[in-house]
């Protein structure tokens, strides 16, 4: 993120992670630590390796619940997208940021 969106959104991300400041730029990366364990596996389309580690996920799923008021997380699995709510983007929105851009990923689950 360059300076503009750190200064609009830097108290919104503090509780969902750090911003690290790249060294010689005026660039920082949101390193997300807010980690959530919400993805509903059995709404979720998940391609499985043999062994059963999943290998990709082509649709999303996700127990609402579990993220309750979450802005931003991840997933506990390496390599995990980071994840936003609709109050945060309306947030990046309002701040007037540009070059930013979202793609809707999930459907909310509920446990029943």
């Amino acid at each position: 993120m360059r300076r503009p969106a750190v200064e609009a959104l830097a108290a919104s991300l503090r509780p969902y992670g750090e911003l690290v400041a790249l060294r010689g730029e005026e660039v920082w990366l949101l390193n997300a630590t807010n980690v959530i364990d919400a993805l509903d596996e059995a709404r979720s389309r998940i391609v499985r390796f043999d062994d059963g580690d999943i290998l990709a996920i082509e649709s999303y799923a996700f127990d609402a619940e579990k993220i309750g008021t979450a802005e931003l997380f991840k997933l506990p699995m390496r390599a995990s997208p980071v994840f936003v709510n609709d109050v945060f983007v309306e947030r990046v929105r309002k701040a007037g940021l540009r070059n930013v851009s979202f793609e809707p990923v999930w459907t909310s689950a509920t446990t029943d």
